[in-house]
């Protein structure tokens, strides 16, 4: 009966989630106007436009963002309950009438309600189910809301199957309550290898910069990890470069750095990987490198990333000149 109900969880757990701004520093905020209070950092000013000049956020605007925030903070909270076998906290996340649908490769489409799925999560062993998000999108109209994520599934640790997560959301009152989630579930998702899987947590950090995702950013980051960036005071923690960044991303004001290229590497035991990456940034061509280490859940996280500012041979003299070295 045990490894039954481990595989009746399999078919419904496919429920996923895994979903430098300093003074003068260069990471450019994403089109919104900052007027900083109290002791906040004050971002570098750029090309931005002043409050006068684009007049204030509206509303609904506002509005949006508060429930996007709200809607991805219901999807973290459920898989974060799977992974404790909190059955309480799973039944309050869904609505009265949720359910789960799965859709196996076959064809074959499987349904389940929250109380049961909520049930099986509760005999099962505490830690065994971890999804890894690789992109999220939210979309929101009056009381609905719907998020498409792709996701990795490990058990105990391994990987197990990969697929989509697409969630159905219902505001009631002040509260989203999620009505369904649909998944797929697919085995062959290792083209490439553990260097695809590198990319699209790469690709996913970086995109959740631009989005102002903070729980996904540092997500990524390893309890001892170091980010550095361009200017010689930016030296962080992951504790230092959380607290100072956390009010732009409350704020929306973000950076928005493109991947163009990166090479890929592993050592023998394929548990550390080290890249080098070359980003389109406000700045220009910009570069970035760094190491990421596998955890003892399989899950690769960020133990250091460098950020630095390309600048060609033959502007070398004048950039001496520009910071007082000549």
């Amino acid at each position: 009966m045990k490894n039954i109900a481990i595989v009746l969880i399999l078919g419904f757990v496919s429920v996923t989630c895994w979903a430098q701004i300093k003074v003068n520093s260069p990471y450019k905020q994403k089109d919104k106007t900052y007027i900083p209070d109290g002791d906040e950092p004050t971002p570098m000013p750029s090309d931005r436009k002043t409050e006068s000049q684009t007049g204030s956020q509206p509303t609904q605007a506002s509005t949006y963002m508060d429930d996007e925030a709200e809607v991805n903070k219901v999807i973290r909270s459920l898989f974060a309950a799977m992974q404790a076998g909190d059955v309480h906290a799973i039944i309050q996340l869904f609505a009265s009438e949720g359910r789960l649908i799965t859709t196996e490769s076959n064809g074959v489409m499987t349904t389940m309600s929250a109380a049961d799925f909520a049930k099986m999560i509760g005999g099962s062993q505490k830690g065994s189910f971890r999804e890894e998000i690789r992109d999220t999108e939210i979309k929101i109209d009056d009381y609905l809301a719907t998020a498409w994520v792709e996701y990795d599934f490990y058990l105990n640790g391994k990987f197990h199957h990969c697929g989509v997560d697409a969630f159905q959301l219902h505001r009631q009152g002040t509260l989203w309550r999620i009505t369904q989630i649909s998944d797929t579930r697919r085995e062959d998702c290792s083209a490439g290898g553990e260097e695809a899987v590198i990319n699209k947590v790469m690709d996913s950090w970086h995109a959740a910069a631009s989005s102002a995702d903070i729980d996904t950013y540092f997500d990524r980051f390893g309890n001892d990890a170091v980010f550095l960036g361009t200017d010689p005071t930016e030296n962080w923690t992951k504790s230092e470069f959380h607290r100072f960044a956390k009010p732009y991303f409350n704020k929306g004001q973000v950076w928005d750095f493109k991947p163009l290229d990166r090479n890929v590497f592993f050592d023998e035991e394929g548990n550390i990987s080290w890249f080098n990456e070359l980003l389109d940034t406000w700045m220009g061509k910009c570069r970035g490198s760094g190491v990421l280490k596998k955890s003892s859940t399989g899950k690769w996280e960020l133990a250091q990333y460098n950020l630095a500012i390309l600048v060609p041979n033959d502007k070398v003299s004048e950039y001496l000149k520009l910071v007082g070295k000549r």
